[in-house]
Order: structure tokens, then sequence, then C-alpha cells
């Protein structure tokens, strides 16, 4: 539920940075985001781990952070806007 919050209140920059970070793309699929597999996995317990995803099968793999909010947009946010990767374009 947190998630999904995040999703809507992020800027639309961010917005495209998540979806580059969990996808390795940051455009939709042709036919739209409706159909793209996209699923989100829970990391184990909370924790102060930042979220990584498995871009080959458009998974997240968020910790379970509960109910705080601001953890997970702090963690996720920091997570998506440092994310490098190999560096390659």
């Amino acid at each position: 539920k947190n998630f999904w919050k995040f999703v809507r209140e992020a800027p639309k920059d961010t917005q495209v940075q998540l979806l580059k970070f969990a996808t390795a793309s940051c455009k939709a699929p042709i036919g739209g985001l409706g159909k793209m597999d996209f699923m989100i996995q829970r990391a184990g317990p909370d924790s102060a781990q930042l979220p990584t995803s498995h871009t080959c099968f458009n998974t997240l793999i968020l910790p379970d952070y509960g109910d705080n909010y601001e953890k997970l947009a702090d963690l996720l946010g920091r997570a998506i806007i440092e994310c490098e990767g190999f560096g390659l374009e």
C-alpha cells in the first residue's frame, strides 16, 4: 500500500527512474504498462537495507518496512536515484 502511495506521489522523473530501476528500461513496453509482468517481492522483515531488483524478471525486491511510509520513501527513493548498475547506456 505504501509502495503505491510512493508511486502516485512521486514526480514524473522519479517514476521513470523507478521503472528503469525495476525493469532496466525507462520506457513502457509496446501495448503499455498493463501488458508488462511486474512483481514486488518481499525481502524479509523490516531492515535498513535498500530495495534491489531483478531487471530480467521485472521484479522489485522490497524489504517489509511495515507502515513506515517515510522509511520506504527515503530508502526506495535513494535506491532508484543513486542507482547506476554497470553504467552501461
